[in-house]
């Protein structure tokens, strides 16, 4: 079993991050930890557990191996520079810093510690995507050479963090690093091209996005995402033969049903995917390869290449 400490006890980390933790059955969680104190009674009544406003206090006072991070994107990188001279293993929602040169910091503080640092991007455990890369595999699409994505919803609060840029808010960071994340990973391949559209419509941070990634031998990514519109969270795949799109691609509860459909010439059928927690795969496959040398530098290197991508994207 793997103690954790939560740092950000959030709306994401008590709907999915905590019972995820306390389910795995790889897990436990010595301590919940959040600024803000009035999260403690809403821990303790669902969780009963313990609860602390500072980190270095759960240091001084908590036995636990690793954390996980749960906080608005600016803030991980004092947090998982912090974890990492205390020795502490790091999962961090993404996207774990915001820029490039933090990327480079961090990873080079777990290298110096020797303590794993992943970026969780949780969807991509779901078992849907292994029933996509199946339909691939055996030819159903043809030879695919185009990747959509879109993820996006309406409006959210105007105090959001995701409004605030001095808290990593903006749409790339937030929506749009899942469609970059799932473009590179579908062409298991870096961009040799990038293309975008971003608007800010009045705020400090753009809200809305569009980017066209080229990945050499005719293969195309079109990404659309953002805060102010209604609300998309899906994939396709365009191939030679065939065309594959799932309805529910990066977030979706574990009890709930997906679809996917796959069209051919003349042929159109829809397949009912099965509900599972991809935050409790996600934290399983953390804590069973922690001390995997090879792994670790690929989760350091998987860092580096995501955040070069967003940080082009950026400077648009």
């Amino acid at each position: 079993m793997m103690k954790f400490a939560i740092v950000g006890c959030g709306n994401i980390a008590q709907r999915s991050a905590i019972p995820g933790l306390i389910n795995s059955g790889l897990s436990s969680i010595s301590v919940c930890i959040d600024i803000n104190p009035q999260r403690e009674k809403e821990i303790n009544e669902k969780f009963s557990l313990p609860f602390e406003t500072s980190l270095q206090e759960a240091y001084n006072k908590y036995s636990f191996d690793a954390v996980y991070i749960s906080t608005p994107n600016a803030t991980h990188k004092e947090i998982i520079l912090s974890a990492a001279a205390h020795k502490k293993h790091i999962l961090c929602q993404k996207s774990i810093v915001i820029n490039l040169e933090e990327a480079n910091e961090v990873v080079n503080i777990c290298r110096k510690y020797k303590v794993a640092l992943y970026e969780g991007f949780m969807y991509q455990f779901h078992t849907q995507h292994k029933f996509v890369k199946n339909l691939i595999d055996n030819g159903e699409i043809g030879t695919p050479f185009h990747f959509q994505a879109w993820f996006g919803f309406p409006p959210i609060s105007p105090k959001d963090f995701r409004y605030d840029k001095s808290l990593g808010g903006g749409a790339i960071l937030d929506s749009g690093a899942y469609t970059i994340h799932s473009a590179r990973h579908f062409f298991n391949c870096e961009p040799i091209s990038i293309h975008s559209i971003l608007e800010k419509e009045g705020h400090e941070v753009e809200v809305r996005g569009s980017t066209m990634l080229g990945f050499g031998k005719s293969r195309t990514a079109h990404l659309v995402f953002g805060f102010n519109n209604m609300y998309q969270n899906k994939y396709m795949i365009w191939g030679t033969k065939g065309v594959i799109t799932l309805d529910r691609a990066f977030a979706i509860p574990p009890d709930i049903e997906s679809i996917l459909t796959l069209e051919k010439q003349g042929f159109k059928k829809e397949y009912l995917m099965e509900p599972f927690n991809h935050f409790i795969e996600e934290i399983r496959y953390f804590i069973k390869n922690v001390n995997s040398n090879d792994l670790l530098l690929q989760w350091q290197n998987e860092i580096l290449n995501q955040m070069k991508v967003i940080s082009q994207i950026s400077k648009t």
